[in-house]
């Protein structure tokens, strides 16, 4: 009888570790979900002076809420908090069941000062940075603040000096905490920087720092789609370690020095391969495939999360704000709402469920 209890209880045992463990590897299996990025650097203080007023907010939030774009993340560069403040209030109900949709990061203080001629007030005194909003519920924000100096500064409300401080703001997902979405500025300074002391390459520096924190992501078993003002060509070397080999491009060499682990949503673009549509409304000459101005605005993600190829994006023309003079609305005379378009991204990527307990 002892052997009989024994025999089946092992038997039991057994049977639950074989349960246990199918449980698990059918948990374990990534979900295909599809979301779409929008992000935008809207110079909220130099363009448009921290106003609330002149169309800015309309604008955005319209873009954002429009039915066709189906927009899933929000990425806001260059950002005042007075702006954030309405863009949050006009976004409250996007979706009415998302109590958490909002975060914000300040790269200047409020109370702050140009330290260029005139010593104008920043943002009207308010702070000025980054923001992120999302159509899913989020979880706690994190904060990366990158350990290379921006190479701008501004004057605090005691007149001292300071560095901007540049860093990736992300936040998780609550129904799936295994997928971020993140908000990222590199240094305008890289535009014109190269990869040696000399150069000062703030950007490339901090592009790297990006890359050794979405690799941590990765490592984690994290999904993540990262949009921003990238300040860099496609083509330029200092994104060869963001880019992974096989992103078709107008020249193979473009390509082939690639060593990254990501895909950019833009980079399918026949009339630039792996080079996309102009954000930027600065003309240059000289730019690749003939375009007139440049592209420095992306969405990338992880190209081993892709759950297919089937991927995309688009730049929208700026619209129209009221002109500002100032800091005084001239009504009837408008003016570009930003030097950056919207860039539009949607990819279906792969998110694992989160780990048993």
């Amino acid at each position: 009888m002892r052997k009989t209890l024994v025999a089946g209880a092992l038997a039991m045992v057994a049977l639950l570790t074989n349960v246990t463990g199918a449980a698990a590897s059918a948990q374990a299996e990534p979900e295909a979900v599809t979301y779409t990025a929008w992000t935008w650097n809207i110079s909220g203080h130099k363009m448009n002076q921290g106003r609330t007023d002149n169309g800015l907010v309309e604008e955005a939030v319209g873009s954002i809420r429009r039915a066709e774009n189906a927009v899933d993340f929000v990425s806001f560069n260059e950002i005042c908090h007075s702006q954030y403040r309405s863009i949050r209030t006009a976004l409250a109900s996007w979706n009415p069941d998302n109590p958490s949709y909002a975060r914000f990061q300040e790269s200047i203080p409020a109370g702050s000062r140009d330290d260029g001629p005139g010593h104008a007030s920043i943002c009207g005194g308010e702070s000025f940075g980054k923001a992120i909003f999302s159509r899913h519920e989020l979880g706690k924000a994190e904060y990366r603040t990158f350990a290379q100096e921006s190479g701008l500064f501004y004057l605090s409300a005691d007149d001292v000096l300071h560095p901007v401080t540049n860093g990736l703001l992300c936040a998780p997902l609550v129904d799936r905490p295994n997928m971020k979405f993140c908000s990222v500025h590199i240094s305008p300074v890289s535009r014109a920087a190269t990869p040696t002391e000399e150069a000062k390459p703030y950007g490339y520096r901090q592009l790297a720092e990006l890359r050794g924190v979405l690799d941590g992501f990765a490592a984690a078993g994290q999904t993540y789609m990262v949009a921003g003002d990238f300040n860099a060509e496609p083509y330029d070397g200092r994104l060869n370690q963001l880019y992974a080999k096989g992103v078709a491009a107008a020249e193979p060499k473009f390509s082939e020095d690639n060593y990254g682990a990501h895909r950019e949503l833009d980079d399918l673009g026949g009339s630039c391969p792996g080079y996309g549509e102009p954000t930027s409304n600065t003309p240059e000459t000289g730019l690749r495939c003939g375009l007139p101005l440049v592209k420095i605005d992306m969405i990338f993600v992880r190209a081993d999360r892709l759950a297919s190829g089937d991927y995309t994006a688009d730049a929208r023309t700026t619209p129209d704000c009221t002109a500002i003079r100032n800091g005084v609305l001239v009504p009837g005379t408008t003016a570009p709402c930003s030097d950056h378009r919207v860039l539009i991204g949607r990819a279906t990527l792969l998110v694992d469920p989160p780990a048993a307990v």
